[in-house]
């Protein structure tokens, strides 16, 4: 039977910008329990002084938890050791025992006698083991002292098996092993020993998945790892990858797999850290498609250039509109929400358009709104609620901006002054009092992130910007852009797309 085991909470707390409180591991721990891991780590009674809070509101069944502690001191007995009598003590019916498997670290770190310290490996197990405790043992730098001295490594592990430790553990803990010599000593130590051989990979070579895979193909049956990734220097092996790889090789089956990338985004926004777009199964653009062949591709067939689909690992499908769109990808953006935009004659000028604005810098993958006002607007449906008739900006060296709008609806004009933080603000709060006076559902939208890129920088100040505005009114959130030479104007350009998108009902379920 494999097992996975999660080490987020101890192992992954060694990253340099993780500091949990127990909140975040009570937090982590359930969104786990809906993974379906088998183990979770959730830290060092002996170093944590949280762990026996954490213990006592934990949900989780004890035959999950799992309590890490380290081998008893050198020339003190295992049954008086303190971490060892707080392993015995701790909720969960297992115990993560690390122990090194490297005669280096023996000698010179800890610096006893090495075939004293095998004596102390086999103590320490079997004096937690006769309390009633199950063992995982972690060989810390197996792969390291496999290398340098492979019979030391191998007796390490051996002492640990003789002590009672159902799981071997065989950890690269500095992260620098290859895949062939995972299998070698995985392959080793599965021929030694009766007991459950695991794989615990970092990440430093950027192998740590590859060389879980291989020691899973070389017989090991336990895998350890943080969800996202997390650990110290380059992190740990990421379950999130590890978890479905599992799955596909039919390993585990996983009914929670499913929830894998809201779990992932829960654990995220726990540790106060960004999921990268490229991640795999989980990022963003695991499942975005912008090549118009792959777009189209997928739209016709989605296995053709998606290997699984995103539902089954709780991620979605998106395909971005850019100049390498075909037709059949713009017609599929349009289709159910501009129904007379998917005509042929139609669809051709909206297409001619994209290319054309694209050409002039625009950019609509990350501003989609935008490109369904352009669609809209080419249709024949009303987008236009509102006219701006003029504006201003004043810009000085006084702390505040100074801007000044008009618009016009149905012939009546109304017009208003303000005060910002900046041009762009300034112009903002103009326009939204000019439009609060003919549209008060306007009160609720609010701009919540504005970005500017020069499009070409050889031109210097004179240089055209991209302006990517980000707006909400509670219920969705949408992108529009503008582009000019002027930064001011290309900002003026996404605000009146970004209170059009909000006025037009014919958008209501985009975005949401």
């Amino acid at each position: 039977m494999y097992t996975v085991l999660d080490t987020t909470m101890r192992d992954g707390a060694q990253h340099n910008k993780i500091n949990f409180s127990v909140e975040d591991k009570l937090g982590i721990a359930e969104a786990l329990e809906k993974l379906d891991v088998d183990f979770i780590e959730y830290g060092a009674p002996a170093f944590d002084i949280e762990s026996a809070d954490f213990e006592a509101r934990c949900k989780q069944p004890s035959e999950k938890l799992v309590a890490f502690g380290m081998t008893a001191r050198v020339s003190t007995p295992p049954e008086k050791d303190p971490g060892i009598l707080k392993l015995i003590a701790a909720k969960g019916d297992y115990v993560a025992l690390v122990g090194k498997a490297d005669r280096r670290h023996v000698e010179k770190v800890l610096r006893t006698n090495a075939d004293e310290y095998l004596q102390n490996i086999r103590d320490s197990v079997a004096t937690i083991t006769k309390n009633g405790k199950r063992v995982i043992f972690d060989a810390e730098h197996f792969f390291d002292g496999y290398a340098f001295d492979p019979t030391y490594a191998m007796a390490a592990v051996g002492a640990a098996a003789k002590g009672g430790a159902e799981i071997l553990t065989l950890c690269d803990t500095n992260g620098g092993s290859l895949p062939q010599s995972v299998r070698d000593a995985v392959s080793a130590c599965k021929k030694a020993f009766d007991a459950t051989i695991g794989i615990h990979a970092h990440n430093d070579s950027g192998l740590a998945t590859a060389n879980t895979l291989a020691a899973l193909e070389s017989g090991a049956e336990h895998v350890q790892g943080t969800l996202l990734g997390l650990g110290e220097r380059t992190g740990n092996a990421a379950l999130s990858t590890i978890l479905p790889l599992m799955k596909r090789l039919g390993l585990k089956d996983l009914p929670g797999l499913n929830l894998l990338t809201p779990i992932c985004r829960t654990v995220a926004e726990i540790s106060n850290i960004a999921i990268p777009d490229s991640a795999p199964y989980i990022g963003s653009a695991a499942f975005t498609h912008k090549a118009g062949l792959h777009a189209d591709g997928v739209l016709k067939e989605s296995d053709t250039f998606e290997f699984i689909s995103p539902e089954s690992v709780g991620n979605v499908r998106r395909l971005v509109l850019s100049k390498q769109a075909g037709r059949h990808l713009v017609k599929s953006k349009l289709e159910g929400v501009i129904s007379e935009a998917t005509e042929p004659e139609t669809l051709s000028a909206i297409y001619s358009a994209l290319k054309e604005r694209e050409a002039a810098g625009y950019t609509y993958e990350a501003a989609e709104a935008s490109f369904y006002i352009l669609a809209a607007r080419l249709s024949g449906r009303k987008v236009d609620f509102f006219k701006t008739v003029d504006y201003t900006v004043i810009d000085s060296s006084d702390a505040l901006s100074h801007a000044k709008a008009e618009i016009s609806v149905g012939g009546v004009t109304a017009s208003a002054r303000a005060e910002g933080n900046g041009p762009v603000h300034a112009l903002d709060l103009a326009m939204r009092e000019c439009m609060l006076k003919f549209f008060p559902a306007i009160d609720s939208v609010s701009l919540v992130d504005y970005k500017v890129r020069v499009i070409d920088p050889k031109s210097a100040t004179g240089a055209k910007v991209r302006v990517s505005i980000t707006t909400t009114d509670g219920k969705r959130t949408w992108k529009t852009i503008g582009v000019s030479g002027n930064v001011v104007h290309a900002s003026f350009i996404a605000l009146e797309d970004s209170y059009r998108f909000a006025l037009n009902d014919d958008f209501n379920g985009l975005f949401a």
